[in-house]
């Protein structure tokens, strides 16, 4: 974006102001500007620029600001003053972020939040409707309201950069596109690309978006303003008849619905939503009824690749929009969604320690790093680091752990160039970041280092012990470790005060959280170190303090052992996960045990159990697996057997049974109690984790439990889960199961009084 003040008001400065709300001193988020001088026609632009935001989005002052904007418009145009009209935007890196979400939240009822969307809907008509044609150049992200609004104008052009980007998003607050999307998509780009794009939330890049037909252009990033009023120029009378400038999408092309001709028929269109319905059913289970509204908006509104449409079908067709956006807004799904966003940005604004001290702190990006330890989780970590364009080193004492190491971020990134998300120069690029290396050279030069040896305490101290005196003294060490003291490794340390845990998760691509560890002796410029390094490298990091199992092992173990319990009481393995996968957790416990590692979960259990005694006793079962050398999904052989190389194709141990000595007999538990008593001791564990100030709020603790371990966004959290059920009821049950089964149900005294007192633990609950 030229944000240069020469060229801010017109290309090359020659820019003639119309006057708006802010020459007058009001503030105003839109600038007016007569650029017909330089342009050699009647061209206006529009400049989309909210003071004291960092973003551009709808809200109801900004909506009412437009508002004007258009009858301005609408004036002129009848007048004859304009021929075209670009739109753009003041901020660099953002078009429109949308609606503001705030406004969202506020809406108690259907009919309020519908009353927004009909508000927002009419505007973009009026917009629509303009006479003359109406451009937006987007060369930032152009999500939700940002999209629709485009979709509403007569052409949309994108720059080169990677961070442009246009998408409908609504679906993960869960909502529905509420401004014209659900209409005007469909009929623009084809059905099965519209409903790739709207119940998946994805966001498509400028030379993509114009592939699929939904831009119209996409012009290089350089000097872009001037070239969007060149490219208008070129394409003057082709905009003013209204001709289709946009590649012609190949119809069910994207998403992989079907075909082209059956998107031509009302039989091929009814075909394509009856089989997203259902690949939205197998994928969410109904958990996020957001997806569905849309397709029955899609249905209801008879989407279809056409022509704009205007008059009574448009009107009847936004208003089912409408109903369905003002239906989802007011569920409790979409509260807490938009919950989990707020939490969110909260960490981009976070330093990760208090708001006083925060101040205190540089936050400049790491400009290289190192990862001490290959193999799996190093070449992760290093696979990561390459991503984010950050050069490291990868040293391990062996060239067969490189090697391992090297392919598997070599893996990983062949995945990305197979699905198009890197070309194969980009593919080269990212890998060339990687020095994979046998001893210390280069560890002199780098910002951050990464240890990831064997977790095992004694290796850890000597190898820390070494690598400190290997790089600069104002280089931040780390440990990424699931289980092990942060402050026992402190000990080996000269300066302690630089060291503390990073705890990525696996696999390090995929999963969001990372637990930034505050060791005894960490001081506070290494956790604000740590925690932007972590978001610098895309993750969601929380502060945790070192105690065994941290935050996210010390409240998932409760459930995989309870779990396990539930086998010695008769439960059937595929019925406890099928369980839990209705509930909403993304993998049933027991499918879960087999991924962590049967042998990994047996380790934890025993250091947990180690740490807070009878409450963490173990189930047997997991040792006699691991003594049958049933590892998990690593060695192909767990409680399931794994019958291809990537391990999606799995089938129940045909011989677990026999060797946990068992006899499972379905629908003996029922599917109530089976969640209790997983769930549960999940909660009762949190509020110990919360008054031994392992986190210092019940946010966090939903964060951490949504982002670490995939507990059901939809439910807002372990802890606004908790909220629902009541603290009586959570203390009512622990104390029923607690008579049957001893210590490991014992309520936590911050459930006893919040009982009593009729506490939650969250106070808008």
């Amino acid at each position: 974006m030229d944000l240069n003040p020469q060229t801010a008001h017109g290309a090359q400065g020659a820019g003639k102001s119309e006057g708006s709300m802010a020459d007058k001193g009001t503030g105003s988020a839109f600038r007016l500007e007569n650029l017909s001088q330089t342009a050699g026609f009647k061209l206006f632009r529009v400049t989309f620029d909210l003071p004291g935001e960092k973003v551009n989005k709808f809200s109801s002052a900004v909506i009412a600001e437009f508002e004007k904007l258009i009858a301005d418009l609408e004036t002129k145009g009848k007048a004859g003053e304009i021929e075209a009209l670009v739109f753009r935007s003041g901020k660099t890196g953002n078009f429109i972020a949308g609606a503001d979400i705030n406004m969202i939240a506020a809406t108690k009822t259907s009919e309020e939040a519908y009353t927004i969307s009909r508000m927002g809907q009419k505007l973009l008509d009026r917009w629509e409707d303009l006479p003359f044609p109406t451009v937006v150049a987007i060369n930032g992200t152009a999500m939700g309201g940002g999209c629709e609004l485009s979709l509403a104008s007569s052409a949309i052009v994108m720059s080169t950069d990677s961070g442009a980007r246009i998408g409908l998003p609504e679906v993960n607050i869960g909502v529905v596109p509420g401004m014209g999307g659900c209409v005007r998509l469909p009929r623009k780009v084809g059905i099965a690309t519209a409903l790739d794009l709207i119940l998946t939330g994805k966001t498509l890049t400028g030379d993509r978006a114009a592939k699929a037909g939904l831009a119209e252009a996409c012009l290089a990033k350089e000097n872009f303003d001037v070239a969007v009023e060149a490219w208008v120029k070129q394409n003057l009378k082709r905009l003013q008849s209204g001709e289709r400038i946009a590649k012609e999408p190949k119809l069910g092309g994207a998403g992989g619905l079907v075909g082209s001709a059956l998107e031509k028929n009302p039989f091929g269109r009814a075909f394509i939503l009856k089989k997203a319905r259902e690949g939205v059913m197998a994928k969410t289970r109904g958990h996020y009824p957001a997806p569905l509204e849309a397709i029955q908006v899609l249905s209801d509104t008879g989407a279809k690749y056409e022509p704009k449409i205007r008059g009574r079908e448009r009107e009847e067709a936004m208003d089912r929009e409408a109903r369905g956006f003002g239906k989802m807004a007011a569920t409790s799904i979409s509260k807490n969604l938009i919950r989990l966003f707020f939490l969110t940005e909260q960490v981009k604004k976070s330093k990760g320690v208090s708001s006083s001290k925060s101040g205190e702190f540089k936050t400049e990006p790491v400009r290289s790093a190192a990862v001490l330890g290959a193999g799996v989780m190093g070449g992760g970590i290093a696979q990561l680091y390459a991503d984010k364009g950050v050069p490291s080193r990868m040293k391990d004492i062996t060239a067969n752990a490189l090697s391992l190491g090297m392919q598997h971020a070599q893996k990983i990134f062949q995945s990305a160039l197979k699905k198009k998300r890197l070309n194969p120069r980009q593919f080269q690029q990212k890998m060339n970041l990687i020095a994979p290396v046998l001893d210390y050279s280069g560890f002199r030069g780098v910002d951050f280092v990464v240890e990831a040896v064997i977790e095992k305490m004694e290796i850890k101290k000597s190898v820390i012990k070494e690598l400190e005196g290997q790089v600069r003294d104002d280089c931040v060490i780390a440990t990424n470790t699931s289980s092990l003291s942060v402050s026992e490794m402190q000990k080996a340390m000269a300066k302690p005060g630089r060291f503390g845990g990073m705890h990525f998760f696996n696999p390090v691509h995929r999963m969001p959280l990372v637990e930034v560890i505050r060791g005894d002796k960490t001081d506070d410029e290494a956790v604000v170190k740590i925690y932007q390094f972590s978001k610098q490298l895309g993750k969601t990091p929380i502060v945790v303090k070192d105690r065994p199992g941290f935050l996210v092992n010390r409240l998932l173990m409760p459930y995989l052992n309870e779990a396990t319990w539930l086998l010695a009481d008769g439960a059937d393995i595929k019925e406890l996960d099928e369980t839990l996968l209705d509930f909403g957790m993304p993998m049933g416990p027991m499918e879960l045990i087999d991924e962590v590692g049967v042998d990994v979960g047996e380790k934890v259990a025993h250091i947990l159990h180690d740490g807070f005694g009878a409450r963490m006793e173990p189930a047997p079962f997991n040792a006699k697996i691991v003594a049958a050398g049933r590892l998990g999904k690593k060695n192909g052989k767990g409680l399931y057997q794994y019958l291809d190389a990537s391990g999606k194709k799995k089938e129940l141990n045909p011989e677990i049974y026999a060797i946990l000595g068992v006899q499972p007999q379905k629908g003996k538990l029922s599917r109530e109690e089976i969640v209790d008593r997983c769930i549960l001791p999940m909660i009762n564990e949190a509020a110990r984790c919360l008054d031994d100030q392992i986190v210092e709020t019940p946010a966090e603790v939903d964060l951490g439990m949504i982002m670490g371990t995939g507990f059901p966004p939809f439910r807002g959290g372990l802890l606004r889960y908790a909220d629902s059920l009541g603290a009586k009821t959570i203390v009512e049950k622990l104390k029923k199961y607690q008579a049957k089964f001893g210590a490991r149900y014992e309520p936590a005294p911050r459930l006893l009084q919040m009982a009593e007192k009729g506490q939650t633990f969250h106070k808008d609950a």
